[in-house]
């Protein structure tokens, strides 16, 4: 059922401020009406106590185009938090339900026993994907193999994977399954009884599905013999994944034919969103993603993945960005993603991270870390030879109170409103971390926000 709830909680008339809650999008994105755990949310601005001393060379950034981009972004954070605020006399986001915290005992504690038995299981289950898939992986393990090197293991991982189940839970067509029992009563009239069932099917385990159902699948991957708990999660309708490293993009591509082949899943998308593990000085993505070789390391990833391949005419294309110029050079720059695209840039959202008193979470001149990170939207061309239009870009401020670490809010319902797409679009998910309602997810955590671990008890 998709909740009547919206997670816009303003919106200025023009459409250029607004004020998300972000468990509340990624709920409604999944077209869930239960609640999805969150973190305390952050009444006071967070004091930085670590001293920021800038690189060798990096004095003379106060005047650099990543400065004046700083001060046109500041000017625009400024001026929409005064119009929330004018307009939102209360707290800046919907009440929320806490996930359960691990008990931490240091500063650099690792994270719940929950997220890393999630994240081992994740790669175990990507694995058979990946080995059968990634051809020059594969070639070069057969040769050396031949060759007698006893270090090289053969898809060990892929008979590991092959251990697990996955059942498939859901509700039968209404039509069918709705009996009706006529009961007399004193007053000569009938109650009527409705009753839903479900149906359950059990298949080896699939780093790949797509849900075809109008309803929600729930899904459980359980392991063949006793011992590993079962890990159940909810598949939104018409909606599927690629639980996979998006370092492997043959593994990908392999996949996406298959589901294509058995359902109506694309080939190419009208809207691609990229959410990349750009390096940064905490690396809590470090577990899904390895940041290792930094922007170099990035760059050959991003441009290897072959985007402009999922493309469809005039598709809308989204990259996070962090605060770094290296991360905006190598969307925007030359020989950077938009332009291997073919894609010109349109908008830039601004997410600013706020108190639920509205201030931001950190002063906006941190120089450490700035509150603020960046959407840029693009749009592609009609086909690869045909350089889109170019235009100055319109700039957006999307203001919410921080969740879960690095979780952001979802934009579908924004995307939706504001005309960006057009009607029955298709998307694509790149890094994924949770499958979205009509659309398809990519990632090596792809279904980590579906699990039931993260959701209040029904």
């Amino acid at each position: 059922m998709v909740p009547n709830q919206s997670a816009i909680l303003y919106q200025s008339a023009d459409r250029e401020i607004t004020l998300i809650d972000i468990p509340t999008s990624i709920a409604r994105a999944q077209g869930r009406a239960d609640t999805l755990l969150s973190t305390p949310p952050l009444e006071e601005p967070i004091q930085t106590s670590e001293q920021h001393q800038p690189k060798p060379g990096k004095l003379a950034e106060t005047t650099s185009p990543d400065a004046a981009q700083h001060e046109t972004y500041t000017q625009l954070i400024q001026q929409a938090l005064l119009d929330i605020q004018a307009h939102v006399p209360g707290p800046w986001c919907a009440p929320r339900q806490i996930l359960p915290q691990p008990h931490r005992t240091g500063k650099n504690a690792a994270a719940s026993d929950v997220e890393k038995e999630l994240e081992h299981r994740f790669r175990e289950w990507a694995a058979a994907e990946e080995s059968a898939h990634d051809d020059a992986s594969f070639d070069f393990q057969k040769a050396m193999a031949a060759l007698g090197a006893p270090e090289v293991q053969l898809a060990t991982s892929t008979t590991e994977a092959s251990k697990w189940t996955m059942t498939r839970t859901t509700p039968q067509d209404a039509d069918m399954t709705r009996t009706t029992t006529g009961t007399a009563t004193t007053t000569g009239t009938a109650t009527t009884t409705t009753t839903t069932t479900t149906t359950a099917t059990t298949t080896a385990w699939s780093p790949a599905f797509y849900n075809a159902s109008p309803q929600p699948l729930d899904l459980t991957v359980a392991h063949a013999t006793p011992g590993p708990p079962a890990y159940r999660f909810t598949i939104p309708p018409l909606s599927g994944y690629v639980l996979g490293d998006c370092a492997h993009p043959g593994s990908f591509r392999a996949s996406l034919r298959r589901l294509a082949a058995s359902h109506s899943v694309p080939l190419h998308f009208d809207l691609v969103l990229l959410d990349p593990p750009w390096p940064n000085r905490s690396a809590k993505r470090k577990g899904a993603y390895e940041q290792v070789g930094g922007i170099p390391h990035l760059r050959r990833l991003l441009l290897r993945m072959d985007m402009e391949t999922y493309l469809a005419p005039h598709a809308l294309v989204g990259v996070w960005i962090t605060n770094k110029p290296a991360a905006r050079a190598l969307v925007l720059g030359p020989g950077g993603l938009f332009e291997r695209c073919n894609v010109a840039l349109r908008e830039e959202w601004v997410w600013i991270k706020t108190t639920t008193h509205g201030a931001p979470v950190r002063a906006l001149d941190d120089p450490a870390r700035r509150p603020y990170e960046v959407l840029l939207l693009g749009r592609a061309g009609p086909n690869a030879w045909t350089p889109p239009r170019r235009q100055s870009p319109r700039r957006r401020v999307v203001a919410g109170v921080p969740d879960v670490h690095s979780r952001k809010p979802c934009l579908k319902e924004l995307f939706e409103s504001e005309g960006l797409l057009p009607a029955g679009y298709s998307a694509l998910e790149v890094f994924a971390r949770y499958c979205v309602e009509g659309w398809v997810a990519w990632g090596n955590e792809a279904i980590k926000y579906n699990a039931h671990v993260y959701w209040a008890d029904r």
